[in-house]
């Protein structure tokens, strides 16, 4: 499969530029999953310097949008049904850490930035904004884990979280399935956890948020039928999105 046509940039843009220009390339489905980049071909079209390209490709790495493969050659990231299971069990462990550390150390003021990006997280959810949601969602986690003060965790809950986002973010942006509304009500325990200073609440409403994902996760992304645990979650979800939302 080839890459599309890309217009070409003005000199003055910078590695920034060209990285969403890629980035929405990737979200819209004109550059598929799993399609290889070739960063000459990239800078030929876009009317950059390789050397810009490959920094471009550098930040969307970081991101998880792209995998470069051990022959050097770069991707657009793709993941397997196996792939996001072996996600799942590490993330369940560090992210479940970073709860309760979070809980323990949380800031008044650490504690409105989340309850802010919460909101806005639901404000995506209901104009059905599903890159903005994807991206605000991202933050509210990126947040959480930075009350932790812990670099080493920080560090490695992103390089095991920020491929999946990325591989999540292209499946909702092109699909219509997933009720974003219920995706972020489930962040509302866990908040609720950190400012009740509460770190083993904390941890169990990630594992729960959690477990709900990966079951939504198999049933929207890979068209697995949902199981029961997966339909018990979903269910309670949909209680709690019934609820008041008010933050006290």
């Amino acid at each position: 499969m080839t890459s599309p046509a890309f217009e070409r940039l003005p000199n003055y843009s910078l590695r920034g530029r060209i990285a969403e220009t890629l980035r929405e390339a990737i979200l819209s489905g004109s550059v598929q999953q799993g399609q290889r980049l070739i960063e000459r071909k990239l800078a030929t079209e876009l009317g950059a310097s390789l050397t810009a390209v490959r920094e471009a490709l550098i930040e969307l790495e970081m991101e998880g949008f792209i995998t470069k493969r051990r022959n050097a050659a770069t991707y657009v990231t793709k993941l397997s049904a196996a792939d996001v299971r072996k996600i799942y069990d590490v993330r369940r462990i560090l992210e479940g850490f970073a709860f309760e550390q979070a809980a323990l150390a949380a800031t008044p003021e650490q504690i409105a930035k989340l309850e802010q990006l919460y909101e806005e997280m639901l404000e995506a959810a209901r104009a059905n904004d599903r890159r903005r949601f994807v991206r605000v969602d991202y933050s509210w986690h990126e947040a959480a884990w930075q009350i932790t003060a812990n670099d080493y965790l920080q560090t490695a809950l992103k390089r095991v979280v920020f491929p999946l986002f990325a591989f999540t973010a292209i499946r909702i942006v092109a699909q219509n399935t997933l009720d974003l509304i219920k995706d972020a009500d489930v962040h509302l325990p866990i908040l609720e956890a950190l400012k009740a200073r509460n770190p083993e609440g904390a941890r169990r409403a990630s594992m729960f948020a959690l477990d709900r994902w990966y079951s939504m996760t198999q049933a929207h992304v890979f068209g697995k039928p949902l199981d029961a645990t997966g339909l018990e979650l979903d269910a309670v979800a949909a209680q709690n999105a019934s609820s008041p939302r008010d933050l006290p």
